[in-house]
């Protein structure tokens, strides 16, 4: 009964937390990749890119959330595109769910400097929650285990300055059921979640840069919940920022960069109201990209 009480208490941090796991915004560091949110933003880079990204909370509670991430894509020179992947697993005490999904983005040129991209995506969603290995001798768990398999399709849009701005929207998992809907932390199942994202980058001086990009997550019957990144370059190496999430959550951004190798690092926290008897909930991030056909610190290119 002991495991029972504490998988109650994680859900009652994350149903205080906005359906922490569950919502699909689940990652800090999006100002350096926007993959997973829109696969459309592909276009902004040149030649081709791995990331894979790990992420904990409550580094000692056990059952506490954790995310794996890792997408790729390359692009298609001769038709201006990009082709690629998005794999995500999110775990919480005896839940887990897994996405894989498969995008084709394609760009046209409206002026000198102006882009507009689309992509498409297609894949599943599995959802399982193993309620019976809580307690195996408990006869109310018999048959309480849920396994759940949905198809996915999204669609995303954007339209950017290569190297400069971009905004895009995007509903990159559309199902059309819920899925999760037996889970015990009702008010977040997994549901279809679009998204609005923005980022500006400027340059200060010859060494300095500076990278700014906000995030608007929404579903239905969670409120809307937005998210905002500052980032300052130094000889675009080394990365130094904040983070700021509207359900009271600050975090703190560093990044490397050398050749065809970034790794980023961010430490996240709660305050306010997100905290649970004082508990903050701290997230630990951690990323690691690779480029190929151009390393990081080449400025994106501008396509014909």
């Amino acid at each position: 009964m002991t495991r029972i009480y504490a998988v109650l208490f994680i859900f009652l941090l994350g149903g205080s937390n906005l359906t922490f796991a569950q919502q699909q915004f689940t990652y800090t560091q999006y100002i350096d990749n926007v993959v997973p949110m829109n696969p459309a933003w592909s276009l902004t880079r040149g030649g081709s890119e791995v990331n894979i990204l790990g992420r904990k909370q409550w580094m000692n509670v056990e059952g506490a959330p954790s995310t794996f991430m890792a997408n790729g894509f390359t692009s298609i020179d001769n038709i201006n595109a990009t082709v690629g992947f998005n794999l995500l697993s999110d775990k919480v005490a005896v839940e887990n769910l897994t996405e894989f999904s498969l995008f084709f983005a394609k760009a046209v040129r409206l002026d000198d400097e102006l882009y507009l991209s689309a992509a498409m995506n297609a894949g599943f969603r599995r959802y399982n929650a193993a309620y019976s290995a809580l307690d195996p001798d408990d006869p109310t768990l018999v048959n309480s285990d849920i396994r759940e398999n949905k198809g996915s399709i999204g669609a995303a849009v954007m339209i950017y300055i290569p190297g400069k701005f971009y905004a895009g929207v995007s509903l990159p998992r559309l199902s059309f059921e819920d899925l999760g809907t037996g889970s015990v932390n009702r008010v977040a199942n997994y549901k279809n979640f679009y998204f609005f994202n923005i980022g500006y980058t400027h340059a200060l001086t010859d060494e300095f840069s500076w990278d700014n990009a906000a995030v608007m997550a929404y579903t239905a019957n969670v409120p809307l919940q937005a998210d905002f990144s500052s980032k300052i370059w130094v000889k675009d190496a080394l990365g130094l920022g904040f983070n700021y999430r509207t359900n009271n959550e600050l975090g703190v951004l560093t990044s490397f960069k050398t050749g065809n190798l970034n790794i980023g690092y961010s430490y996240q926290f709660g305050f306010g109201q997100s905290k649970v008897a004082g508990f903050n909930g701290a997230t630990h991030e951690i990323t690691i990209g690779l480029r190929f056909g151009g390393g990081y610190s080449d400025d994106l290119r501008v396509r014909k």
